[in-house]
């Protein structure tokens, strides 16, 4: 009687151990969301109703302010940036920002702001 047993004993533990035979199954890749780059966002139009000389164009797109020459500042969590020479454009609490000449920018209505 002791021989059956030990003979199930034997095919019970070799149906659980791996055989090593088993290719191991492939990891599909992290969702990287989209490795491309974002298309160029065109200039808004400067609406009619904006006050003479306001023809400066700040614009907001994924969290950073593309300057009127050309350069990408990060936004921070309160509305403004710093600009590449260490200042800081605060927002003015009226949905504006104040430069560091002391020109006023207006909202654009899109995160954004028109500049003189």
């Amino acid at each position: 009687m002791r021989v059956p047993a030990a003979l199930l004993m034997i095919i019970a533990l070799s149906a659980c151990v791996s055989t090593g035979d088993q290719a191991p199954q492939p990891v599909p890749p992290a969702n990287l969301g989209s490795t491309q780059a974002a298309p160029p966002v065109p200039p808004a139009p400067i609406p009619a109703a904006l006050p003479p000389g306001y023809t400066r164009h700040i614009t907001y797109r994924d969290g950073r302010f593309t300057l009127p020459d050309g350069s990408i500042v990060p936004a921070d969590p309160n509305g403004g940036f710093t600009i590449s020479t260490g200042a800081y454009i605060p927002p003015d609490g009226a949905g504006g920002i104040i430069l560091p000449n002391g020109a006023r920018c207006i909202s654009d209505s899109a995160r954004g702001y028109f500049c003189p």
